[in-house]
């Protein structure tokens, strides 16, 4: 199973190599689009390794989108346990299809997650991938499939948490 999620990885890492090729073909095309956009969404969270156990989000993402290529994005998410365990991402998109009602998307950036337990409270630095899709249902809203790996900071190459998300989205 491990290998599985190397293999997501690594093809996640060649996508990102390839972003600055795909975001000027996709730049050259028609004029920009811009403006916000808003999502509620569900996630299955998966940790990878030895001991890794699965659990449930739910969250919200807003966005804004400066050109047809580029967009800037922050989530927020709270797993659904006894315990308070937040995440927030702040991530860069690279879209690379763009057509009507179909868009292909990579993102990247840097995050936290903040674990409360009682009167305990753990904040930790991450770093995280995703690809994912916008599929319009109409002019401004959408349905929007991802998949996130996310790592901490002080342990990347080790465990990781694998995100499989499903959001309903609107653009302004």
């Amino acid at each position: 199973m491990n290998r599985r999620f190397d293999v997501m990885l690594r093809g996640l890492l060649l996508a990102t190599l390839a972003l600055p090729v795909l975001a000027a073909s996709a730049a050259a095309q028609e004029g920009p689009e811009r403006g916000f956009s808003l999502d509620l969404f569900g996630a299955h969270l998966r940790a990878s390794g030895e001991d890794g156990g699965s659990t449930r989000s739910l969250g919200l993402r807003g966005g804004y989108r400066f050109s047809r290529t580029w967009a800037l994005e922050g989530s927020l998410s709270r797993l659904d346990e006894d315990a308070q365990v937040w995440f927030g991402d702040l991530s860069a998109k690279a879209y690379l299809v763009d057509t009507s009602h179909f868009e292909l998307y990579a993102l990247g950036g840097p995050g936290e997650f903040r674990v409360r337990v009682g009167g305990d409270e753990v904040d930790r630095s991450t770093i995280h991938l995703g690809i994912g899709a916008e599929i319009g249902l109409g002019r401004q809203a959408y349905l929007r499939p991802e998949v996130r790996r996310r790592w901490e900071i002080n342990s990347i190459g080790s465990d990781a948490i694998n995100e499989y998300s499903l959001g309903f989205g609107w653009k302004f």
